[in-house]
């Protein structure tokens, strides 16, 4: 089944997973955050995880509006929920590590405490993979059941209940026990409810992109001006005190990032071609997300002896091309390896559908990201 490609979705990829990549380096220069310019600038990066779950449907739907393709959930969980689990010990198995040294408890304990708040319940970064496995199987009820239902009643109903979710945790208190506390700082990033709005978006727009395309030419100036208005909310409100969380999982952060969406697929419609480093970016892009916190981390101790971490905006930027570039080498290297695809994920499919490089002696063909 010959799968449609959208070049927009090249670029939009490929910024999600640079601003998430500049967040983290940025953070690990300026402690976290705490300075008050950093803290605004990585607020608004943020948006960069709502656009993943928005490409994960528009793709799907864009490509397969009819009819679901051959080996759906196997190529899935082969290529996207195998790294999941892979990744989740990884970095179980390096924070039990730290928490082992620093605390003097037995490796095997500090693992596990870990280990299994990776994998069932996401604790790390790759939980956004948990959250779009949720709306893959949403997908296949909607390629069955949506049209019986009025679009804009889907549409004004989705945008209801991802308001009143995020809202219900970002205003209000938990109990005060240990497991309320813990759905209120992670646990509720994991669940539909809080990014089901993104998802009613991409499956519309996706299965309508020539209309979508004239309403974005259309309201040209209305979609330049959105993510300064929403920006600005943002910031505002996160000045003001109103929402403590610093992440993705705001209400406003909702109307923020999909201004960015709706933006980003404007500026990419308006490219002749979507520039060479877009393109690359875009197809190691799964194995940048996963791999670059580990990067990072080693970053910030190897350089420590040499001052490299004092650098401001400079050691961001040399520790942005470095987490970047180096997740892609070893992504490379990996699909080069027989099974190694089924550890880093498979390298996604070029613009001009161009296939990775083949393993060193067993074929393994590749994509990832938006996998057919």
């Amino acid at each position: 089944m010959e799968r449609k490609l959208n070049s927009e979705m090249f670029v939009l990829r490929s910024i999600a997973c640079l601003s998430i990549a500049l967040l983290h380096a940025l953070y690990r220069v300026y402690d976290d955050g705490n300075t008050p310019w950093v803290e605004s600038v990585g607020l608004l990066l943020t948006f960069g995880t709502p656009v993943f779950v928005f490409i994960s449907q528009f793709v799907l739907s864009f490509a397969y509006p009819d009819r679901i393709p051959a080996r759906f959930w196997e190529k899935r969980i082969k290529y996207i929920l195998l790294p999941y689990f892979f990744f989740g010990a990884l970095y179980a198995g390096l924070k039990g590590l730290d928490m082992a040294s620093s605390e003097g408890i037995p490796l095997l304990q500090a693992f596990w405490y870990f280990l299994w708040r990776h994998l069932l319940l996401g604790d790390f970064h790759g939980y956004f993979i948990l959250i779009i496995f949720q709306f893959y199987a949403l997908f296949l009820l909607f390629q069955k059941h949506a049209k019986k239902f009025n679009p804009r009643s889907i549409l004004i109903s989705s945008f209801v209940i991802n308001v009143v979710y995020l809202g219900f945790f970002n205003f209000t208190k938990p109990v005060d026990t240990v497991a309320a506390h813990y759905i209120w700082d992670k646990l509720y990033w994991v669940f539909s409810p809080g990014w089901i709005f993104y998802f009613t978006v991409a499956y519309y727009l996706g299965r309508n992109e020539s209309w979508f395309r004239e309403k974005l030419k259309q309201f040209r100036l209305a979609v330049y001006i959105l993510p300064i208005v929403t920006g600005a909310l943002v910031l505002f409100v996160n000045g003001q005190g109103w929402i403590t969380a610093h992440s993705s999982k705001r209400i406003d952060m909702l109307l923020f990032a999909m201004s960015m969406i709706l933006l980003l697929f404007t500026v990419a419609s308006s490219l002749k071609k979507v520039p060479r480093v877009l393109e690359w970016s875009s197809r190691y892009s799964f194995g940048i997300y996963l791999l670059h916190p580990l990067l990072l981390a080693l970053f910030v101790k190897l350089p420590a002896s040499f001052g490299l971490q004092n650098l401001g905006l400079l050691s961001v930027l040399l520790q942005f091309i470095g987490c970047v570039v180096g997740s892609a080498i070893i992504m490379n290297l990996a699909n080069r390896i027989p099974g190694g695809a089924f550890v880093f994920g498979r390298i996604g499919i070029g613009i001009n559908q161009r296939k990775p490089p083949k393993p060193l002696d067993k074929p393994i063909s590749s994509r990832i990201g938006n996998i057919s």
